[in-house]
Parts: structure tokens; sequence; C-alpha cells
């Protein structure tokens, strides 16, 4: 556990420094008015800070500041200070703990493992948000958005196109045989297969463009500053991709089917009906927009397999 002292006498830092083998600690010893920049180099687990005046309560302001970019640093106050008022002071100010000075090394040492175990649990926490976070954007099969993640970050996109007064396309991906491959194959072995499938496609793309799963065969693509050709050109890849490599399965064949439908939405079309961001947040916009790209891919089934077409009025 990484540990800044400050404002700690010499009988302090000794009674620290003589149970911090036991406690695995990593000790620093920083000024008060050099800790911020010693936060911002090197991010500690807790900081034990000695109430010296008022100015100690400030530093735990500027500590607490740093928590939503650095993580819950834990903050345990010492001090001779030991009225109930000024208790609740320096804790309500954001300490985590406070020891009153004296105090022995048992009870310093029992104060630093509770911080320990309250600083594992947190992260834990933290990690375990991140994933759930992570989760209720992402398919479970494939690791791309889900629909409701694309669509809000296409919604972003969409009203930033607008300011800049930038193009924007949709490509529609279709799987026209998944039912038949389902089937054949399973979930467990057709979501491996989706896994592999949706992994080409992304190849095929920038970092910065957006591609879910938009349902259960279709897949979408967003291309930011980017015109029919330029889309139509991606389109292509994906095609070349798709068919590069045979997906295979019991060394079968499995060939996923596809059509694919792009369209195009014109900066201009955003703006003529009042402010772009106010019309680039409507829910109409996006569903006209991605509307014309699934037309685009019924249209491109029609025309055979893994054929793909463009969005015409």
């Amino acid at each position: 556990m990484k540990v800044i002292l400050v404002n700690q006498t010499k009988t302090i830092l000794k009674a620290i420094e003589e149970i911090s083998e036991n406690l695995q600690l990593e000790i620093r010893v920083v000024a008060e008015s050099e800790l911020e920049a010693e936060i911002e180099n090197d991010t500690p687990n807790l900081v034990m800070l000695n109430w010296v005046d008022s100015m100690t309560l400030e530093t735990i302001s500027i500590i607490r500041t740093k928590r939503p970019v650095k993580g819950h640093i834990y903050i345990l106050l010492t001090g001779t200070k030991d009225s109930t008022s000024d208790i609740i002071t320096g804790l309500e100010t954001g300490a985590d703990d406070y020891i009153t000075v004296p105090f022995t090394s048992n009870e310093i040492e029992a104060r630093l493992r509770i911080a320990a175990v309250f600083i594992q649990v947190r992260n834990s926490l933290i990690r375990t948000q991140k994933k759930l976070i992570k989760h209720t954007k992402e398919d479970l099969a494939t690791t791309l958005l889900n629909r409701r993640a694309l669509v809000d970050e296409i919604l972003a996109e969409l009203g930033r196109a607008a300011r800049k007064g930038e193009f924007t396309c949709s490509i529609m991906i279709e799987i026209h045989n998944y039912n038949e491959l389902l089937n054949r194959l399973g979930e467990r072995i057709m979501n491996v297969l989706l896994s592999e499938f949706s992994a080409r496609l992304k190849r095929c793309i920038r970092p910065y463009d957006r591609i879910g799963r938009f349902d259960t065969q279709r897949f979408l693509v967003f291309l930011p500053n980017t015109k029919t050709g330029d889309a139509r050109k991606v389109a292509g890849r994906m095609i070349a991709k798709l068919q590069e490599k045979k997906f295979k399965y019991n060394d079968e064949r499995v060939e996923p089917v596809v059509s694919i439908g792009i369209s195009e939405l014109d900066p201009f079309d955003l703006g003529k009906s009042g402010d772009p961001d106010t019309l680039a947040m409507n829910d109409l916009v996006i569903e006209s927009f991605i509307r014309r790209s699934e037309f685009a891919s019924r249209q491109a089934r029609e025309k055979g397999k893994n054929s793909i077409e463009i969005y015409t009025f």
C-alpha cells in the first residue's frame, strides 16, 4: 500500500516505519505544499495527514477533488484535537478516519489494516462497477456496442457533424441465413461465429468509426465525415474480408450470406429546420437515417447474396 505522510512528527514517522514491513507499506514523506504535485506524479492509496491548522482542512478538500480522476484516496487524519466537534469537522471535510495523537503502535497498525481492507473492497467495487457499465453497453456474444449504446454514440456524433457541416454515412449489414446457421450450429457455436464475423467487420473500419449489433442478425456501422463513395469502399472491404477466409465448423464450410445497405446524411438536412444540436438529438432524425440503410439492405438482398446497395431518394 502506497502511503504519503504529511506534517508528521519524527516520533510518528518512526512508529509508522516500524510497522511498515508487516503491512507492506511504501512510505513517502511529503510537505503539505508539495502534496498535490506528488499525488499527480504517483497516486497513493492513503494519505496520513497531521492536522496542524486550518490549511490542513483545505488540503483535504484538494485531495477530494482528485478522487474522481485518481480514484478514492483514503485520508487518515491525525492530530491533538480530541473534542467531538473537532473530530466531526475533520470527518465532514472529507477525511475517512481520525486518530488522536499520541497513539500506540498497536492502535495505528489496527487503523491502517482497516484502511487497507476498505481500499481493497472499494477498488473491487469500482472494478465491478466498470464491468457492469461495460456490459450494459456491449452485446455479450460479439463484444460490440449494443443497439442502445450505438444509437447514443451516433446521436452525439450527429450533433458534432451538424456543427462542422460534415456528411455522415450508416452501413447496415444483414445476415440472411442467420436462422439456418443457428439451427445447424447451435447457439454456442453460432456465438463463436458471430464473434469472428464482427471482428472481421471491425478490421475494415477506422478507429473512430462506430459499430454495433443492431439486432439479432443485423449489424450497423456509423461513419463520421464520410460520403457514400467512401462508404461503398468500406462495404466492399467488408465483403472481401468476410470471403477472404472461409468460416469452418467440423471441417465444413460455413458461409454467412449478407447484404449491405448504405445511407448518407447531409448536414444541411440536420440544420435547416432549426438549431442543429437540438435537431440532431431528436430520435426521429436518427431513426430516418438508419431506416434508409435498412431499406437499402433489403434492396441489396433482392440483387443477390453479398450485394451492396446505396439508398437513393
